[in-house]
């Protein structure tokens, strides 16, 4: 099992995958983080980690990588989450990302809570916690 990280350029995916692959070494945890990997390379298995685009405003170069890395992503039938976040920030937010995905280490990558700074509902904020509230509300909705 590999964990992908994709993005868009400039996104911070090559940073990520480096703090992202530290930190597990650290931890002993035998996941190999792979850097922008050809969506045709990934396996079911395999965890996906998309880059989010909130590191300043969006070129549209970045918002079509972008469509595209989702769109090849679902096509396939991929699992993917949306990272966001700077610097430690993101990596935390890789780690819950993580953690919701594998079991059996997820004592070891969990995050604190963070608070919530906003509860209304946005379409454009792109706050990767208020994302995850929304989806995490809408799908409970369908149970």
């Amino acid at each position: 099992m590999k964990v992908a990280i994709l993005g868009a350029p400039v996104t911070g995916k090559t940073e990520l995958a480096m703090a992202l692959g530290k930190f597990l070494k650290s931890q002993s945890i035998p996941l190999e983080v792979t850097d922008s990997p050809h969506i045709q390379s990934l396996e079911q298995e395999d965890i996906a980690l998309l880059c989010g685009l909130d590191l300043g405003s969006p070129t549209e170069t970045q918002s079509f990588v972008d469509q595209e890395l989702r769109a090849g992503l679902q096509t396939r039938g991929m699992v993917f989450q949306v990272v966001y976040g700077k610097g430690s920030l993101r990596l935390q937010n890789a780690l819950f990302c993580l953690a919701t995905q594998t079991p059996q280490w997820a004592h070891l990558l969990r995050r604190s809570d963070m608070p919530v700074r906003w509860t209304g509902k946005c379409e454009t904020c792109g706050d990767g916690l208020c994302e995850h509230q929304l989806f995490t509300k809408l799908v409970s909705n369908k149970e």
